[in-house]
């Protein structure tokens, strides 16, 4: 029927056969990814309206990830406050502190989110439940409508759809796949279109990066499409019959782009904008304060390991702070288990809890003047701190050779032998 997997997604979430790039439809999301950072005020507002009644509580699930741990007496009590309201609102599905992570790849890891799904949910991120083949959709203030009665009001968005090919070369990762891919569509060709990647020869954590990642570079939404390596994924994590839905042969693509991972290099994202890439190498020697290995596009397995290796038997330069956050406590208990998390230890740096908040400045905030790479989301002025600290993004081989060095270097030198 010519259509695309974001179409497809679509048409059922809305109850038609199909839908037309353009179209405007209310469609019924099949999850609410919602987040203890604004569950408190929209619990709040909705009681202050007088609504004590959901559309579809049974598909909301609420997440621990920015206010963890809290870090003041006022956000302790609203959280306090939240657990209750949840309650109040039949919300059965909260994933409190130590049961929690990094929403993205936690509801992901619980076996809540499949192919072809449609998921909703206040924070930009969301994409990255792409990696399973499902339909996340970033909303704000819509979504305490869209609670209340059931349903959202959506265009139909175009897709570019992007073939990897080939293999990445070593100290190639994910993250620089990501922000090189973004670059080269440019955030006006993705505004409000849907990324599409057909790439069977990256695992789940690289699959996770690419969809977290297009969001800041304009995008509407990202999904990877399912094959054997989402089947192998989640048959452990869901029960029944996983359909591996995908976009149909004669899909109309706004373009098709074929990218050849040979020819990838580390790209650093240098301030002011995660759009502003720039090669390793120009950024060879920059001193740096802070470096921080977590958030939902680079606290993975995949980046746990890499940073690993470069940090096994060396120690954070002295005038170094490095924050090693594993994405969610699945990640965690994985990095124990393999001896990581001791390495960190071991090395000087601070290991902390599944949690947004050295991302987003709410933890470990930088100070003024402070420099700082990392795998974080975003680079603008002020998202980690300080508006006079700079931030750089890069992959996670590039970020822990900068701890060992005190800045920027090539991780050639840390190679280990």
């Amino acid at each position: 029927m010519n259509m695309t997997l974001a179409q497809k997604i679509l048409a059922r979430a809305s109850g038609k056969q199909s839908v037309e790039i353009g179209e405007v439809v209310f469609a019924e999301p099949d999850v609410f990814q919602l987040i203890d950072l604004e569950m408190p005020h929209f619990c709040s507002t909705l009681e202050a309206e007088g609504i004590r009644k959901l559309a579809y509580p049974e598909r909301c699930f609420v997440f621990a990830d920015h206010e963890v741990p809290s870090t003041s007496l006022r956000t302790a009590n609203e959280i306090r406050e939240m657990r209750g309201q949840l309650k109040q609102f039949g919300i059965t599905q909260y994933f409190d502190q130590g049961r929690h992570g990094i929403s993205h790849q936690a509801i992901v890891e619980k076996g809540i989110v499949a192919p072809g799904m449609l998921a909703i949910g206040p924070d930009t991120h969301i994409t990255t439940l792409g990696s399973v083949g499902a339909l996340g959709v970033p909303i704000n203030y819509e979504t305490m409508q869209a609670l209340v009665t059931g349903t959202i009001w959506l265009k139909v968005p175009e897709t570019i759809r992007v073939t990897l090919t080939g293999a990445l070369r070593e100290g190639v990762m994910s993250r620089d796949v990501a922000q090189r891919i973004a670059a080269m569509i440019s955030r006006e060709r993705a505004d409000y279109r849907v990324i599409e990647f057909r790439a069977p020869q990256l695992d789940m954590d690289a699959r996770m990066t690419l969809c977290n990642v297009m969001v800041d570079f304009g995008a509407k939404s990202a999904v990877v499409e399912p094959d054997e390596v989402s089947s192998a994924y989640l048959a452990p994590r869901i029960s029944g019959e996983i359909s591996l839905l995908r976009s149909d042969e004669d899909a109309i693509f706004a373009e098709e782009i074929e990218v050849d991972l040979r020819e990838m290099e580390p790209m650093v994202a240098a301030p002011p904008r995660p759009d502003n890439l720039v090669p390793l190498s120009t950024v060879n020697g920059k001193k740096v304060d802070y470096v921080y290995l977590g958030s939902c596009a680079g606290g993975r397995m995949e980046d746990l390991r890499a940073a690993y290796k470069v940090l096994k038997g060396r120690e954070v330069h002295p005038d170094v702070r490095l924050f090693v956050v594993p994405t969610t406590q699945e990640t965690y208990a994985q990095a124990a288990r393999e001896g990581l998390l001791e390495g960190f230890a071991l090395a000087g740096a601070v290991v902390m809890t599944p949690t947004c908040g050295p991302c987003y400045g709410a933890l470990a905030p930088l100070a003024d003047g402070e420099v700082c790479i990392g795998t974080g989301t975003s680079n603008v002025p002020g998202r980690m701190g300080s508006q006079t600290a700079e931030i750089y993004l890069a992959n996670a081989t590039v970020a822990a050779s900068a701890a060992v060095a005190g800045r920027i270097v090539d991780p050639e030198i840390h190679k280990q032998t």
